[in-house]
């Protein structure tokens, strides 16, 4: 809310800063100098930034420096329109930014999970026992969902938590329903949960927040884990 707030004041300052060029130069110059606070905002601070500071900016402009000054009403239907399109760059540019920003973390998450399944692949190949690739899986999903706590359990996860899969969050409902800060993860050979990883996520956190990449790439953990521990069943 702080940089929300210096962001509006950012935009209004600077349309008060053109006021004295307002008889000098026309609106829509003025207005393409706003458009760079605009557009400096929703870089800067993402899409619900840069839509804010699109509608304040073009209250400012249409304050100060569209006739009638110091009043909302436009006389003139360009500076409408350029009120107009101050607004949709914020509305635009915020998205486009939010855009870039997912599919940054997008791509450092499978580049993660790259790693990850290479030191995986490297524990199970040197033939390491089964509860130091369990001990390494539990590692990666704290690190991945920033979990307070994670622990592995045999068989399937009980009825009232919320399993994570590759298609979304299996939620329970009724009495029996545990918190939806408690996850569990599934660890699957021979077409059945053999064990599952309990996973403490931070509060407020809940199953169904959990972000489709890093969802997808618990789930992958925990699969190439079981695909290991093959070699222990019925040991």
């Amino acid at each position: 809310m702080l940089r929300l707030a210096l962001a509006s004041l950012v935009a209004v300052g600077a349309a008060a800063v053109l006021v004295p060029l307002r008889g000098h130069t026309s609106s829509a110059n003025l207005a393409l100098v706003l458009v760079l606070v605009v557009l400096a905002a929703a870089v800067l601070g993402g899409r619900l930034v840069g839509v804010v500071v699109g509608v304040v900016t073009a209250l400012a402009f249409d304050f100060f420096l569209t006739v009638p000054y110091g009043s909302f009403s436009i006389d003139r239907g360009d500076d409408a329109l350029t009120t107009a399109l101050l607004a949709a760059v914020g509305l635009i540019g915020g998205a486009l930014v939010e855009r870039a920003r997912r599919g940054e973390r997008m791509a450092e998450v499978r580049g993660q999970e790259v790693e990850r399944f290479q030191r995986r692949a490297e524990l199970a190949a040197s033939g390491e026992p089964a509860g130091r690739m369990i001990q390494r899986s539990a590692e990666e999903l704290a690190d991945l969902l920033s979990a307070v706590d994670v622990r592995y359990e045999r068989g399937p996860a009980a009825d009232g938590v919320t399993v994570l899969t590759h298609a979304g969050a299996r939620v329970p409902s009724g009495p029996a329903a545990v918190g939806p800060d408690v996850v569990a993860v599934p660890v699957r050979a021979h077409g059945r949960d053999i064990g599952h990883f309990l996973v403490l996520l931070p509060a407020p956190h809940a199953g169904m927040a959990v972000p489709i990449e890093q969802r997808h790439a618990a789930v992958a953990i925990a699969d190439q884990l079981g695909v290991g521990l093959l070699r222990y069943e019925g040991r």
